[in-house]
């Protein structure tokens, strides 16, 4: 049944979101709220809030913070955090680092701890050591998925992750 669910979740993900960035924002809102069901953190991360970060992009900031209301993952109380540079960034258990703060991808990890879920929709994302490279294919918000990265920080993740992602 879950892998039903996830397919269903993943496809309706997909979606055509046209060209206008308040769709994408909205889009890249659910799919990073979705992808923190999908991953697992290590037993000393699951504490506390669990802090979804935004570098740079303070619409998906906001529209995370719409879609995440009331929410929990798991057992812990989500909450967004913006950045408005990289000074600001702290300890977060996802962080979405915009492609104008794609150069700092690199040492984000000294900000935000080892275990953090890395997103950005920099072409170059992946090689820079993000986990999640968000890309639009035909109109459509897709993701590629570095596998080696996501293990790399101490993150399992579900099967259907790497399944679906762009190739």
């Amino acid at each position: 049944m879950k892998r039903f669910f996830f397919t269903i979740l993943i496809f309706t993900m997909f979606a055509n979101i046209g060209h206008s960035q308040t769709g994408i924002t909205k889009a890249q809102a659910n799919f990073i709220y979705n992808f923190t069901k999908f991953f697992d953190w290590p037993q000393s991360e699951k504490t506390g809030d669990f802090i979804i970060g935004v570098l740079g992009s303070r619409e998906l900031a906001t529209d995370l913070e719409s879609v995440t209301a009331g929410k929990k993952n798991v057992t812990q109380n989500i909450v967004v955090n913006y950045f408005h540079s990289f000074n600001q960034v702290s300890k977060c258990h996802v962080i979405y680092v915009d492609a104008l703060s794609s150069n700092k991808i690199e040492g984000i990890h000294e900000k935000t701890g080892v275990h953090c879920l890395i997103i950005s929709n920099s072409t170059s994302a992946i090689e820079k050591g993000a986990i999640i490279q968000f890309v639009l294919e035909a109109d459509r918000l897709k993701y590629k998925f570095s596998k080696d990265n996501a293990l790399k920080h101490g993150l399992k993740f579900h099967s259907k992750v790497a399944e679906m992602s762009s190739k």
